[in-house]
């Protein structure tokens, strides 16, 4: 394929999270091979330095934490179902760029599906990567009332009272509501899916969820996530911690694995922040320590150096990157079977997966592998080949290039 001009837009330009490292990575290997990126997104003030930040829209938070008054909340709310500042500022770095194609991570509730209108009116066709269940979900993460996993989904099919009844988002009626109206706006009035030349997504559990309650016409593609090879350096070995990184909330199952930690009597580390994390560290048994949130290099030395990283999520999870970050550092991953993660892991082989709420189940998963650092380095070693095999850099560059191409191919 010749060498290419591609507009990536997202709502943050920071390594906020999965989707942020998925997409900058992808930036940096399609440049590797020769391709050029112009960037989209808004102001956000944690933004990474950017040349086209002078296109970046303006950005109001609107999230629990927002501070804005009355005023600016109502426009922000606004921005959520059609974002004009947004839809201008694109439409000029399309006539700057002059694009060969759009490649669009998130966009919703900060930059709105705007953009993509105008890409259509320039002739442009769009990719997207789903990131996460919101073509089906208000809330993103099928939480049934912000707290159980809502599986099979009960919104879609443009009905998302379900979200407003049970006040999925943040437990609130007001923002629940807002949400499933922007997401009915987005499907019934906006028709999405006919802006959107095709989907790509992570794992085939997402796939077939929103080919099924969301997208039936536009092809969607499974690209799984990749990892970077050069977090492998070094030789990993067996230590005698458990390791959690990542975010301390309910629906990652934590209060279930401070159970089983205690249950098991393994020594646990968890490194990371989050709202429940005050009530984590009040009720956690005396073997489980609390690190705080850490930089990627210092992550990544505390799992290349575990028995296990544990991934005990209690929500639908789409294709976690710290499943796929433990496999390439060579350590097996103790995770439940939820959503796209039977995907990576091999129960038995690469790791171990338990049902999502099952502590003793857990507890029995550490207790082997405790027991057994043979066993550990025998299935951290399975990781790594896999991950080097299956979500290696270059694999997921070349199944990206053959969509893209497949999207530019004449009719």
């Amino acid at each position: 394929m010749s060498n290419l001009r591609i507009i990536v837009a997202n709502k943050f330009w920071y390594r906020r999270g999965g989707q942020e490292r998925v997409m900058l990575d992808e930036i940096d290997w399609l440049e590797s091979a020769g391709h050029e990126i112009a960037h989209f997104s808004t102001q956000h003030p944690e933004n990474d330095p950017s040349p086209w930040a002078d296109y970046f829209t303006p950005y109001l938070e609107i999230g629990i934490d927002s501070t804005l008054p009355v005023r600016q909340r109502a426009l922000a709310a606004g921005r959520m179902f059609w974002n004009r500042e947004a839809a201008r500022r694109f439409a000029r770095l399309l006539r700057d760029f002059r694009p060969h194609l759009v490649h669009v991570h998130g966009i919703h509730r900060q930059i709105s599906p705007s953009i993509l209108a105008e890409a259509k009116r320039a002739g442009v066709p769009v990719t997207q990567t789903l990131h996460d269940h919101h073509p089906v979900c208000p809330g993103d993460v099928l939480l049934l009332g912000d707290r159980e996993a809502c599986d099979p989904p009960r919104c879609g099919h443009i009905d998302y009272l379900p979200c407003v009844l049970n006040r999925c988002v943040h437990r609130s009626l007001s923002r629940s509501a807002l949400a499933a109206t922007e997401l009915f706006w987005r499907e019934s009035v906006v028709r999405y899916e006919s802006l959107v030349q095709a989907f790509i997504s992570p794992s085939r559990h997402l796939a077939a969820r929103v080919a099924v309650d969301a997208f039936r016409h536009t092809p969607i593609h499974v690209v799984p996530n990749a990892v970077p090879e050069c977090i492998a350096d070094g030789h990993a070995s067996a230590g005698d911690t458990f390791v959690y990184a990542g975010r301390l909330a309910h629906e990652k199952g934590l209060p279930t694995l401070l159970h089983a930690a205690g249950l098991a009597r393994v020594k646990l580390v968890i490194a990371g922040d989050g709202p429940l994390g005050p009530a984590l560290r009040a009720s956690a048994p005396p073997n489980v320590d609390f690190v705080g949130r850490l930089g990627g290099d210092d992550i990544d030395a505390l799992i290349r150096n575990c028995r296990a990283a544990v991934i005990p999520s209690e929500c639908v999870e789409n294709a976690p990157m710290a499943v796929l970050e433990a496999m390439m550092l060579g350590r097996p991953v103790v995770a439940t079977r939820m959503g796209g993660i039977p995907e990576q892991i091999r129960d038995g082989i690469d790791g171990l997966l338990v049902q999502a709420g099952d502590a003793p189940g857990l507890a029995r998963a550490l207790r082997l592998l405790a027991d057994s650092p043979e066993l550990a380095d025998r299935m951290g070693q399975a990781a790594g080949d896999r991950a080097r095999e299956l979500f290696a850099p270059r694999r997921h560059t070349d199944a990206l290039l053959a969509v893209y191409d497949q999207v530019l191919r004449p009719a």
